[in-house]
């Protein structure tokens, strides 16, 4: 009787711990890199999971991490995440990578993940990427907080910026610099350092470079007007400098005299930091020159340029448009779906490729920006969420389409067909970062947003050995220049266009879904239920194990374990 009550109560108390830990269990610490402690506030979570990732000492401050924090919020709140709030690595990496791309129009190395959350190796560079390796070290079932993802975006902040140093230590060496810099001994390390960082990729231009620079770079006139304002602004002398230049520029009475500054290398290396973080803001320049060009050869509206017109305008002295057919098909730049139309150039893509990145370094590329990035973040704001419902979808781009254009938008139909397939794959809801919703995206604004090409089917951001056999010989463009031009109804927008122009329109859609993360996207009805039942069905299992503990402690009660059984005789011998 005793063991067959004292076996129960041990189960009992075992299996209620177990379930009333279930039904209360507080989710995991906001922060993997940081140790259990007490409650925390989201300052102090930032300044830890900075110090886990860079180390106590890195000299980042609380408002770097803020305007960090800032950028990320709203796509972080978007992203398919963990009950406990959590995303994966493959989540984090996109996130991170359109943040570089925003803030600096940087495309970062070995951030890209493919459809089963592993890095990409696209960089064939000689030199092992930074960030390759530092994602790399992370496992692939790792999740990450909030506040790990801003220390993750500071850390590869910090390796380029290791990067840049190198560089920068390098022209030091060749032109043997010691000790600090006047201004005047400061320009012509600039210009090295940036000839440098601009053509690191090709050493040998680098040394043409040197002699002649505007043999290399035809705007390199433009660059030196942009890099020669950069010491005589402002806000480079307050609080960028080191404490050592600072002083170097004080004189009688507090006034700074710019003819007294005095820079070392930690200076120098300042300076030029800011300055590639904001080459972006000049690169964006030439992209919309050239964007703009290709939007005027579109007289149909669909994104798309023929490769004849593409290739007449080069002969008629537009450089840009010179990369050969094969080319323009390694960097997805080119829709060949169409029999009738023949090739034509996808100007997102061809805009957005390596053909008009005009830095290529090993951790980052220097590329332009899409107007679509903007819409994303219209989407991101208003869902809050990692999917919506496709009437949601259908306003929100109804409202972007007439704030920048005149008229009232009517959806295609064949637009509106699509959204609703792609829903009814997902439980009714459309997933923000898949790319079927890319895709759709780039059919509702072809000339802004990128076609998403299927993982591994292309290389955007690859470039030539030797970049001269990526351009297509005259003898090829006169060829592809004199091919007739099937013609669209001049100007029509996708909500005029008729049947058989817009089955012709969308020959290029392939409806082949992919995921930023393996994170499963519940159904709303799953998503809302999903804890409650388990709080539910765990609060039941407590109510029965604690009914059994009862019947536990009531049975060992009426039983005396010292006491002998009545019926039990004894003998004398």
């Amino acid at each position: 009787m005793f063991s067959v009550h004292f076996s129960f109560f041990v189960v009992a108390t075992l299996f209620s711990s177990c379930c009333c830990l279930s039904v209360s269990e507080a989710p995991p610490s906001s922060s993997a890199f940081l140790s259990i402690g007490g409650p925390l506030s989201p300052d102090d979570l930032l300044v830890r999971a900075a110090d886990e990732t860079l180390g106590v000492g890195h000299g980042v401050g609380l408002e770097r991490l803020h305007v960090i924090r800032d950028a990320l919020s709203t796509i972080w709140r978007s992203l398919p995440k963990s009950y406990s709030g959590r995303v994966d690595r493959g989540a984090l990496g996109y996130a991170l990578n359109r943040y570089f791309m925003k803030t600096y129009s940087l495309s970062v190395m070995g951030l890209e993940m493919d459809v089963n959350g592993t890095i990409t190796e696209a960089e064939q560079d000689p030199y092992l990427s930074e960030v390759s390796s530092f994602f790399a070290q992370m496992a692939p079932e790792r999740s990450f907080s909030f506040e790990e993802g801003v220390a993750a975006a500071v850390m590869i902040e910090e390796l380029i910026a290791n990067f840049e140093r190198e560089i920068l230590e390098e022209v030091y060496e060749q032109k043997e610099v010691q000790g600090t810099l006047s201004d005047e001994e400061l320009d012509p390390i600039m210009r090295s350092f940036t000839l440098n960082w601009l053509l690191h990729a090709d050493p040998v231009l680098t040394v043409k470079a040197e002699k002649h620079p505007s043999s290399v770079i035809e705007e390199w006139p433009s660059v030196l007007d942009l890099l020669d304002g950069i010491p005589r602004n402002s806000k480079y002398f307050s609080g960028t400098f080191s404490k050592k230049a600072s002083e170097a520029r004080k004189v009688t009475g507090g006034i700074s005299n710019p003819m007294s500054v005095k820079y070392d290398f930690e200076d120098v290396h300042n300076l030029m930091r800011d300055f590639t973080r904001s080459f972006g803001n000049y690169t964006q320049i030439q992209c919309d020159t050239v964007r703009a060009k290709l939007t005027k050869m579109d007289t149909s509206n669909t994104g798309r340029v023929p490769l004849a017109t593409f290739h007449k305008a080069a002969l008629d002295g537009d450089w840009h448009f010179s990369e050969s057919l094969t080319y323009l098909r390694h960097l997805g730049a080119v829709d060949e779906s169409s029999a009738w139309h023949g090739p034509r150039v996808i100007i997102p893509n061809y805009i957005q490729s390596a053909s008009n990145c005009l830095v290529a370094a090993a951790d980052y590329r220097v590329c332009c920006q899409t107007q679509c990035e903007s819409y994303m973040d219209v989407f991101e704001a208003a869902v809050e969420g990692p999917t919506a419902e496709p009437d949601v979808i259908l306003a929100l781009t109804a409202k972007i389409i007439e704030e920048n254009s005149e008229g009232q938008f009517r959806f295609p139909s064949s637009l509106r067909q699509q959204l609703l397939k792609i829903s009814r794959a997902n439980h009714g809801r459309v997933p923000l970062h898949g790319r079927l919703f890319a895709q759709w995206l780039h059919y509702a604004f072809p000339s802004e947003c990128p076609f998403p090409h299927v993982s591994g089917s292309v290389d955007k951001y690859e470039l030539p050995p030797n970049f001269e056999r990526a351009l297509a010989s005259t003898t090829e463009m006169r060829k592809n220049a004199a091919a007739r031009v099937p013609s669209m109804k001049a100007g029509a927008r996708p909500q005029s266009r008729s049947n058989e122009e817009e089955s012709d329109w969308m020959t290029h859609w392939i409806h082949e879904e992919e995921l930023i993360s393996q994170i499963h996207l519940e159904a709303p009805w799953e998503t809302r239920a999903l804890p409650i039942l388990k709080n539910v069905v765990g609060a039941i299992f407590c109510l029965v194990a604690l009914r059994g503990l009862v019947y536990a402690f009531s049975g060992l009660r009426n039983v005396d374990v010292f006491r002998k059984p009545l019926d039990e005789k004894h003998h004398m011998i």
